[in-house]
């Protein structure tokens, strides 16, 4: 078994591989929290604007807010392409504050944020912080768009009356926000 989810950043990083068997017991713990709600929000969407490097995101979340922070992030599809959406390419399970069990192998709180490549799903337990599912997202599309040859950037544009195009990079969200 390969663990998941990859850690980046060495020792002192928060990523903490995992194996499979731990995320499906992290995945069960959302997924039945989910399923013991009397309203769950489900948002189908689109990440990149480009229709033929476009992937099909299904957002499950127990907070309304959630919801909505993804209904604005994200592509919203036309009627017709909701039509066709089918099976969706990444799936997330967002439980909000319903904490993960922190006695569950690998786990030091009762926040997790799980991203399993494989199964092409994210899970988040015991946070409320809507920016999880956005960071998931990029964290997807800064993995699958180099192996389609697509140069990956956080990152906003304007472009002039002449043509001439203006890039602001950075990672917090300001830059982009005051493109």
């Amino acid at each position: 078994m390969k663990p998941l989810p990859m850690s980046y950043g060495g020792e002192s990083s928060p990523n903490i591989e995992m194996d499979e068997h731990t995320f499906l017991v992290n995945r069960e713990r959302v997924v039945d929290y989910l399923n013991s709600l009397d309203k769950v929000f489900v948002n189908d969407q689109f990440l990149n604007w480009d229709p033929e490097h476009r992937i099909k995101v299904q957002i499950f979340s127990a907070r309304a807010y959630h919801s909505l922070f993804m209904h604005n992030m994200c592509i919203r599809p036309t009627p017709e392409e909701l039509e066709d959406f089918s099976t969706p390419d990444f799936t997330i399970y967002n439980a909000g504050q319903f904490p993960c069990n922190r006695y569950t192998h690998y786990m030091t709180t009762s926040t997790n944020i799980d991203l399993n490549l494989d199964r092409k799903e994210v899970v988040i337990l015991g946070t409320q912080y809507a920016g999880e599912m956005k960071k998931g997202l990029f964290g997807v599309m800064h993995y699958l768009m180099p192996k389609r040859n697509i140069l990956s950037l956080h990152s906003s544009n304007n472009m002039g009356k002449d043509g001439d195009v203006a890039l602001f990079f950075g990672l917090s969200g300001r830059a982009i926000r005051e493109a």
